[in-house]
């Protein structure tokens, strides 16, 4: 990229002065006349001696320039920031490659010791280099072998400054099988409107009001009066379910567009304050690459500066008891599942108060209410 300068020559008789550029091999790349006494001019950077030597009383300025130059003149105009953003990279990447703390994760205090002293061995101890991940795998290995009888997994993990060491104790396998006798009950008060007792003898009819603890599914078999057979009982139990849920809704609302218009730039963050030129009046910034250290309170990286629009109106009352209503079955919906739904829905009670509304209303939704209830049998021979 060649560097040029942009120059002003002013004196009388310019057309002999442009001459004498020709005859000195000065390459004018380009000419805009100012007056009959003014020119601008654009030539190579290598022309501009020749052009001092022969200006006579002619009076050169440079006004700008281009290429090579001009990127040589800011790098000069910068040059102690850039030196010092440098030093602070260099120094942040050092610090970054620094151990300052260990964590061993596991409850075993006296294992926990001996594993300390093992990395403190092969060089992972505070204020040492990092090591590099064919040796974190080494030294792994090398610990899973020495502690085979006393360790079942082992994981070094670098997080930030320090190392994560997490262990799993090897321990012997303990099988004890107790079977398990169990009723279905019910979890909440309401009106039972499915049954689906997949093991266990149902004692309950389909709309019959049931408080919270009631069998349902019981896991006693019985045959006429007398307890046959305990089992765990298995199944799902659906009922009606009534809820009164109270909203206020602000008749004045803000809300928040994010717009197209993203720009991504180098930011640099001092303890909690950027130093950023922001491009939008109301944005959002989002992190993409940094260097930073827990130690010092210097960050450098690049981020995505996205544009926000802020949008503040005011609902009607109307236009704020639909929202509110909407709001009311949002916050039923978000506690069914799947497989539950409302049944039922009624506005109780609605008035304005100040500069928001109150809005009263009643649900009955179809839930899911199973819970399973352990018991021990009379019998404990039973089969």
């Amino acid at each position: 990229m060649n560097s040029y300068l942009i120059i002003t020559i002013t004196g009388r008789n310019i057309t002999r002065f442009l001459h004498k550029c020709r005859d000195n091999n000065i390459n004018i790349l380009q000419i805009r006349n100012i007056s009959h006494k003014k020119i601008i001019i654009k030539i190579n950077q290598n022309d501009y001696n020749k052009l001092k030597r022969i200006k006579s009383f002619y009076k050169i300025e440079i006004i700008n320039s281009g290429g090579l130059l001009k990127y040589k003149e800011l790098i000069n105009k910068n040059k102690i920031i850039l030196i010092c953003l440098f030093i602070g990279l260099i120094f942040l990447i050092l610090l970054s490659n620094i151990i300052f703390d260990i964590k061993i994760i596991s409850n075993n205090l006296e294992l926990n010791n001996k594993i300390i002293k093992e990395l403190d061995y092969y060089g992972i101890k505070k204020y040492k280099f990092k090591k590099n991940y064919n040796e974190i795998q080494k030294i792994k290995s090398t610990l899973l072998n020495d502690f085979k009888d006393n360790i079942e997994w082992l994981e070094i993990t670098e997080v930030g400054t320090k190392y994560e060491v997490k262990i799993v104790e090897r321990k012997k396998k303990q099988k004890k099988e107790n079977y398990e006798y169990s009723n279905i009950v019910a979890g909440k008060s309401g009106i039972i409107k499915k049954i689906y007792a997949e093991d266990g003898q149902k004692v309950v009819d389909i709309n019959t009001y049931v408080n919270k603890g009631d069998i349902i599914i019981s896991g006693t078999i019985m045959k006429g009066e007398e307890e046959k057979q305990y089992i765990n009982a298995k199944g799902k139990i659906y009922a009606e379910i009534w809820y009164d849920v109270t909203i206020d809704f602000p008749l004045n609302y803000s809300e928040k567009l994010y717009t197209n218009n993203k720009v991504k730039r180098l930011y640099i963050k001092l303890n909690n304050k950027y130093i950023s030129n922001n491009k939008y009046k109301n944005f959002e910034r989002k992190t993409i690459k940094k260097l930073k250290n827990n130690i010092v309170p210097f960050e450098l990286g690049i981020e995505e500066e996205k544009e926000v629009r802020i949008i503040n109106d005011r609902y009607s009352l109307i236009e704020a008891k639909n929202k509110a209503i909407e709001k009311a079955k949002e916050k039923i919906l978000q506690t069914l599942d799947n497989d539950e739904y409302i049944i039922d829905e009624k506005v109780l009670n609605f008035k304005q108060k100040n500069s928001k509304i109150e809005l009263e209303m009643f649900f009955s939704c179809l839930e899911e209410i199973s819970k399973k209830e352990t018991f021990i049998p009379n019998n404990k021979n039973n089969e």
